[in-house]
């Protein structure tokens, strides 16, 4: 784990808190009890303490927030997404994506119904173990299922475009999921774009079309 990581992980757990309330714990001692002698004995008491109660806040806020956003921006994941998945994370952390994919998997098959592991499965085939086939795969089963929301929907649209324009090399793949796009989400900048880039593809295919019968002209 590298050191980035490892701050992340302290600040996530609320080491940060836990530093400011200890440090607000010995000012107190100090401006309450006084710079005597017996008094500054009591000052790392009151570090620890003020440590142990801002770590214990710091990260119950922090992971409240974060159930918070994943009901507003994820709601169909909220309910299972929270059911024990920090190991999983973990995994991630400690770059075991071959454990991590295969633990969403698993979920993947508990929880048929749940897109979210996935579209993290999905995720970790494509950015970290380089299997573009079965990120395609994953992507495809979560946007198909009935209750996936909006959000999710638009995510694993815009991953498989992402897939078929890159790594997979199927512009006609790409053409009929960007046109879903701008069935399913007119008038919105992801629809916009989306025909932008069908426009964009079909002048490079005219571009490429002339380009190949200009030497027999």
């Amino acid at each position: 784990m590298s050191s980035s990581e490892r701050y992340l992980r302290w600040a996530h757990d609320g080491g940060i808190a836990g530093v400011i309330c200890a440090a607000v714990m010995v000012i107190w001692g100090i401006v309450g009890l006084g710079m005597s002698r017996g008094s500054v004995f009591l000052l790392p008491v009151l570090a620890l303490i003020g440590f142990a109660a801002g770590s214990a806040i710091g990260g119950f806020v922090v992971r409240a927030s974060g159930f918070v956003a994943r009901e507003t921006l994820l709601p169909s994941a909220a309910g299972t997404y929270a059911q024990g998945h920090s190991a999983i994370e973990a995994l991630e952390v400690q770059e075991r994506f071959a454990d991590a994919v295969a633990a969403w998997e698993s979920i993947a098959l508990a929880q048929p119904a749940n897109p979210w592991p996935l579209i993290r499965a999905g995720d970790l085939y494509r950015q970290r173990l380089g299997e573009p086939e079965r990120a395609r795969d994953r992507f495809l089963r979560a946007r198909d299922l009935p209750n996936i929301g909006g959000e999710l929907r638009l995510y694993a649209m815009q991953k498989l475009i992402d897939l078929y324009l890159g790594p997979l090399h199927d512009e006609g793949r790409a053409l009929v999921e960007l046109r879903r796009l701008v069935e399913e989400y007119p008038g919105t900048q992801d629809g916009d774009a989306a025909r932008r880039a069908i426009a964009s593809i079909k002048a490079g295919r005219s571009t490429q079309a002339g380009n190949d019968t200009a030497p027999g002209e």
